[in-house]
C-alpha cells in the first residue's frame, strides 16, 4: 500500500512520526468490554457481536448532554437501560444492581401508556429482533415522549417514529464522545401526535 499523504491538510503533514507516536493510548477503562480488547483489536465495534451483554462502569453522558436529556423529561419519567445514571423516576436495567427494576428493555413489565417519558440509551451490540422488540416496546409504554439515544435516527423520512406512527420527530441532538474515534451519539426526541398537537395549539394562543 502506497504511504498517506496529507499534502492537503498541511497541520497534519507537519507532524513528524515520532510525535504521532508519542501519544498516550486511549483508555476505555469505564466500557470493560472494550478496554478487554488487545490494541491492535482496537476499533472492533461492538466486541465480540452479540455473544454478551455490553455493559458500562460508569456515566458516560457528559454533564452538559444529561443536563440537556433532563431538561426535556416531562411528567413520570421511565429510564429502560438507565447504567450508572440516575435520570428517571424509576431506573430499569438487567444488569445495574442499583436499578429500581431488573427487566429486559425488550420485555418491559409495564401496561400500555403508563410512563409519560420514556428514555433509553440500548446497548449498541443487541441482536436484531432484540432491537425490533425493544423499539417496539418504547412506543407501547410511553404515553406522551420517547428521547432515544443511538448511532441512527428512529424514524422514517417523515419524522415518524418507525414502530408507531403516532410518535413524531420534535428535536435531535448531537454529541461527540472523548474517545478519539468515537461514534456521533444522536439524541432523538419523539413526541405523540396528540401531545404534539396541544402543545402547538397553547403556542399559538
Amino acid at each position: 500500500m502506497s504511504t498517506v499523504s496529507y499534502k492537503n491538510q498541511p497541520a497534519i503533514q507537519a507532524i513528524d512520526g515520532h510525535i504521532t507516536q508519542a501519544m498516550s493510548t486511549v483508555s476505555y477503562r469505564n466500557q470493560p468490554a472494550m478496554q478487554a480488547i488487545k490494541s491492535s483489536q482496537r476499533g472492533v465495534v461492538p466486541p465480540a457481536g452479540t455473544t454478551h451483554p455490553y455493559t458500562v462502569n460508569a456515566v458516560l453522558w457528559p454533564g452538559k448532554v444529561e443536563e440537556w436529556i433532563a431538561a426535556r423529561l416531562l411528567g413520570r419519567t421511565l429510564h429502560i437501560c438507565c447504567g450508572k445514571s440516575l435520570l428517571g423516576d424509576c431506573r430499569v436495567d438487567l444488569y445495574e444492581k442499583s436499578a429500581d427494576v431488573a427487566a429486559d428493555a425488550a420485555r418491559l413489565p409495564f401496561p400500555a401508556h403508563s410512563w409519560d417519558t420514556v428514555l433509553i440509551d440500548p446497548p449498541y451490540n443487541g441482536r436484531f429482533q432484540w432491537n425490533h422488540d425493544m423499539l417496539t416496546e418504547l412506543a407501547r409504554v410511553a404515553r406522551q415522549r420517547i428521547i432515544f439515544q443511538h448511532w441512527f435516527l428512529p424514524v422514517d423520512r417523515q419524522g415518524q417514529f418507525k414502530k408507531s406512527h403516532a410518535f413524531w420527530l420534535v428535536e435531535v441532538a448531537v454529541w461527540q464522545p472523548r474517545t478519539y474515534f468515537g461514534r456521533v451519539q444522536v439524541i432523538s426526541v419523539m413526541d405523540r401526535l396528540t401531545e404534539l398537537s396541544s402543545r402547538i395549539a397553547g403556542h399559538d394562543q
